[in-house]
């Protein structure tokens, strides 16, 4: 089993990031896959495994959720309106001080799974990236879409295409790329910091003109990586996606660091 303590971080060291889904590329893509973008990555370091249940526990142990300080304007008034205490998908299970819970999948409420992925909104994956940097003294951020690139293997392709899962499953299942990261691709989308926005010499597209453009609007929050339940196209490794902030779409979310 995996505990919290051995989430490590990996080192990325700093390389060049080319953003864009080449327009010879074969598959389908949305339009906001193409454009080019060329960025320099300076080195950071990034969890080794999304942030799993057993970890984010801690942070609704501590009170995070009816803590202020640790919340965004729009995420706290989401969090009061709704009168969230946990995620959404945990299950209370027996005394709510007792903190014990069961999880609900798609089709049925499943025992506690202490190693898979926790599934939450971006406002919820936020404030726990403020509570850790508290708690760790540094701080604590969420993957950018170029510093997902940057933890991919040069050689990734497409993925999980015979829909393998029927839910999350734990955080090493799958085994690590190249450099190290589990679960890249597949399992949970990640929230990313990034507002979704269009790549330089982005171009609508031409039978779908409203796909893409009316979300970039500034309320949307990219997701890369896909989820257990990605197919076709989302399943792809070109694949730039978005969602209102207080949306719940299969997300996790795995937490970025400046390398020492």
């Amino acid at each position: 089993s995996i505990l919290a303590t051995e989430n490590d971080f990996i080192k990325v060291p700093a390389c060049q990031i080319s953003l864009g889904k080449p327009t010879e590329n074969p598959t389908y893509g949305w339009d906001n896959e193409y454009g080019f973008e060329q960025h320099e990555m300076a080195e950071f370091a990034a969890s080794k495994y999304l942030i799993s249940n057993h970890e984010f526990l801690k942070f609704v142990k501590s009170s995070g959720y009816l803590l202020q300080k640790y919340w965004s304007q729009d995420g706290w008034a989401w969090r009061g309106f709704r009168n969230v205490k946990w995620p959404c998908f945990w299950v209370q299970n027996g005394p709510a001080g007792l903190h014990n819970y069961k999880l609900r999948t798609i089709f049925e409420v499943v025992d506690w799974q202490a190693n898979w992925p926790v599934c939450v909104n971006y406002h919820e994956a936020k404030a726990y990236c403020a509570w850790r940097s508290e708690q760790d003294g540094e701080e604590i951020g969420l993957l950018s879409e170029v510093q997902h690139h940057a933890i991919r293997d040069a050689n990734a392709h497409e993925y999980n295409s015979g829909l393998i899962s029927g839910s999350e499953c734990t955080v090493n299942h799958a085994p690590a790329n190249a450099q190290g990261f589990h679960d890249v691709f597949g399992n949970l989308w990640q929230w990313c910091e990034d507002k979704f926005h269009p790549l330089d010499g982005f171009s609508p597209h031409p039978f779908y003109d409203d796909f893409s453009i009316p979300c970039f609007d500034n309320e949307h929050q990219m997701i890369l990586g896909g989820s257990f339940i990605s197919s076709g196209e989302m399943a792809d490794i070109w694949a730039r996606f978005h969602f209102r902030p207080h949306f719940h779409q299969h997300a996790g979310f795995r937490i970025v660091k400046n390398a020492r």
